[in-house]
C-alpha cells in the first residue's frame, strides 16, 4: 500500500489560493458542535511503521474510524493470531491496519483497531483469562447498572459479549434485575441486564471465548 505523507498548510497559503472577492470566515466566526469536538482525535503518521507486521493477541473488532464507534461503523472482526500490516497512521491508543493477504471488507480495505491487542508477529498469542457470553436478544449497554442510565453501545442477537472480569462483575438492582459489567468495542466498560426483573430469565448464554 503506497504511503501518503501528511502535509501542513499555512493559512496564508490557503488565502492566496482563493480567488479575489471570495469572503473568508475568520476562525472566531466558526462554531464547532460540542459532539463533533468531543469525537475529534489527533492523528499522526510514522513512516517507520508503514507495512510493519503485527499480530493480534485476541479477537478484536475493526472500525472505519479512530474513535472505534459507533457500532454501525464496524467493518469486520479479526480473530486472535491474525497478522496485520500497519499503514503508519496512528492515534492515541489506536492503529490503522490492513491485511496483506486481502481486504477487511469489499468496501473498506483498511480499518482502525485498539492498539493494545497488537503484538510482534510470529509469536503464539496467549489467550487472556476472559468470560464470554452470547447475546440471546438485542441488548443495550448502559453507563451504570440501572435501566435509566445512558446507553453507550449495544449488542445484536448472537453477538459475543465479553465480561470486564472473570468471574464477571455483577450487581443486583432494587427490582431484582442482575446487571453484568462488560468490555465494549473501544476498550471501555458498560453494563447489560443479564436477567429480567426479580432475576427471572437470562439474556445471555456462557460460551467459549473466540
Amino acid at each position: 500500500m503506497p504511503s501518503k505523507m501528511l502535509r501542513k498548510f499555512s493559512w496564508g497559503a490557503i488565502r492566496k489560493a482563493i480567488p479575489a472577492g471570495i469572503a473568508l470566515l475568520s476562525a472566531g466566526s466558526l462554531s464547532v458542535a460540542p459532539a463533533f469536538a468531543q469525537n475529534t482525535r489527533a492523528l499522526t503518521e510514522n513512516p517507520t511503521l508503514i507495512r510493519g507486521c503485527r499480530q493480534l493477541n485476541r479477537a478484536t473488532e475493526v472500525f472505519d474510524n479512530s474513535t472505534l464507534g459507533p457500532i454501525a461503523t464496524r467493518i469486520g472482526t479479526l480473530q486472535a493470531g491474525t497478522q496485520v500490516r500497519l499503514t503508519g497512521a496512528t492515534s492515541p491508543g489506536r492503529a490503522q491496519v490492513f491485511l496483506s493477504s486481502g481486504n477487511l471488507s469489499s468496501a473498506q480495505p483498511v480499518g482502525w483497531i485498539n492498539a493494545s491487542v497488537l503484538t510482534a508477529c510470529g509469536g503464539t498469542p496467549t489467550p487472556p483469562n476472559r468470560a464470554c457470553f452470547r447475546a440471546d436478544r438485542e441488548l443495550v449497554v448502559r453507563s451504570s447498572p440501572t435501566a435509566g442510565s445512558s446507553a453507550v453501545a449495544g449488542y445484536n442477537l448472537g453477538d459475543t459479549v465479553i465480561a470486564s472480569a472473570n468471574p464477571p462483575t455483577q450487581q443486583t438492582a432494587t427490582d431484582g434485575r442482575v446487571w453484568m459489567q462488560v468490555t465494549i468495542y473501544n476498550g471501555s466498560t458498560g453494563w447489560i441486564a443479564r436477567t429480567g426483573t426479580n432475576g427471572l430469565g437470562s439474556n445471555v448464554t456462557p460460551i467459549t471465548c473466540p
